[in-house]
């Protein structure tokens, strides 16, 4: 589900809150009479550096960063054993606050590290061999117009103090929208290992890690980062564990898809009548198209779909063709009010010997909302045959607000219920059963 908000930041000692950027401008001796030279050394990294370029990919902003003077070629060249290990971060709250403590930076210049042991951790991390990678989800700057080109400025200002202060090799992505670029979905992942080129195949995996403090713990806004990490089968840490040593904390995931029951069997439904109107009832993402697909048309049903037909009249005339001409019909809609229903009822009457069924799918929202990010970013056609994209979060608050569960005083001569059990190839649960939704 949608992201209720960042976790607080972590309380800081006044030791501790020291500045944002490293290290930090300095007074030059003997002002006036110092060299060239001396000025130089004494003028701060952030100063002296190159200012990152971002490169827009559709909705991902991308950059590689490289001190001017540097003695690694890390981001380059592979290790020793022929292999190349990466460290991947999340950025706000792990490797940065605000220092107003405002939940998002109010400009350019509102950050500071998370904890100060940050700048010399990545930095043993980097003399150790592994690469340093952020990955980013930044839906705040997604929207167009002089506010945001403002808000897009400032925030490439805060990366480049970030990346200046590191002064270490760095990638950065940021994925600006809700698509297949953001965590927990993969596409920034894939996008670095196309930047890698023919050095993709030596990134190991087993010896890589992701850091976030979307982990699923109490008081975290999402467990975003953690699938993320599962997603790409990659070892997960806290800040907290990586950064203060601490002992993991106990999470939750609010669904494992993995582990959810597959059936090779169709639903427990069968035409029993000459004529039906049979109406299905089910959030978004239930799964009522698979099923009016894969068991239902092949029974003799036509579809009646408003994805398709656009309007609702439409909808209507065409049942009223179909069951004039002795053809049954199954209304995919979410069908999710008693009035909405009352409509198909209608139209079953008007028809001698129509009988009026239905069909309701429970499928959890939880799970609606991971059906509904694979159908729409996994870019496998077997699981979204019609090129549907996501529905929305307002799609299922406008179900919820709406639900009422279907009873047979409604006039159904009958009511199959069908939980939601995955039916498909292997190929299609594995990827299936990654994590779609944050």
């Amino acid at each position: 589900m949608p992201p209720k908000g960042k976790r607080k930041a972590r309380e800081e000692t006044p030791e501790e809150n020291d500045g944002a950027v490293s290290p930090p401008p300095v007074k030059r001796p003997n002002a006036g009479k110092s060299s060239a030279a001396a000025t130089s050394f004494f003028t701060p990294t952030s100063q002296k550096a190159s200012p990152i370029e971002f490169i827009k990919h559709g909705s991902l902003l991308a950059a590689l960063w490289e001190p001017v003077a540097s003695s690694s070629k890390a981001v380059t060249a592979p290790l020793n054993d022929g292999k190349i290990k990466f460290a991947g971060f999340d950025l706000d709250s792990n490797l940065i606050s605000t220092k107003s403590g405002k939940t998002f930076a109010r400009d350019g210049e509102d950050w500071k590290w998370w904890h100060p042991t940050v700048p010399s951790k990545l930095r043993e991390m980097f003399e150790d061999g592994y690469r340093i990678v952020i990955f980013t989800n930044q839906n705040g700057l997604k929207a167009s117009g002089s506010k945001a080109d403002d808000k897009l400025k400032e925030w490439k200002k805060k990366i480049n103090y970030i990346v200046t202060a590191l002064n270490l090799p760095i990638h950065v992505y940021a994925a600006t929208e809700t698509d297949s670029y953001r965590k927990p979905r993969t596409g920034m992942f894939e996008h670095y290992l196309s930047e890698l080129g023919a050095d993709a195949p030596l990134v190991d995996m087993d010896s890589s890690v992701f850091v976030g403090d979307a982990a699923g713990r109490k008081g975290d806004f999402s467990a975003g980062d953690r699938k993320f990490a599962e997603n790409l089968g990659l070892k997960f840490l806290t800040p907290e564990e990586l950064f203060l040593n601490e002992e993991p904390r106990p999470y939750e995931l609010d669904l494992d898809p993995a582990s959810l029951p597959r059936s090779t069997v169709a639903p427990a439904f069968e035409k029993q009548y000459p004529l039906e109107v049979v109406v299905l009832c089910g959030r978004p993402g239930s799964g009522k198209s698979t099923l009016t697909r894969k068991y239902l048309v092949p029974l003799g049903y036509e579809r009646i779909n408003q994805d398709i037909l656009k309007t609702k009249d439409k909808c209507i005339k065409a049942a009223q063709g179909f069951l004039k001409e002795g053809e049954s019909v199954v209304i995919d809609a979410t069908n999710s009010s008693r009035d909405t229903r009352a409509v198909w009822k209608g139209v079953a009457d008007k028809v001698k010997g129509a009988t009026f069924r239905c069909i309701y799918l429970t499928t959890s929202e939880t799970l609606c909302y991971h059906n509904d990010g694979a159908r729409a970013y996994s870019g496998m056609k077997s699981l979204n045959p019609e090129n549907r994209t996501s529905v929305g979060s307002m799609a299922f608050r406008t179900f919820k607000s709406k639900f009422q569960e279907p009873h047979v005083n409604e006039g159904f001569k009958d009511i199959t219920v069908v939980d939601f059990e995955f039916r498909g190839t292997d190929a299609e649960f594995d990827v299936w059963k990654r994590h779609w939704a944050p």
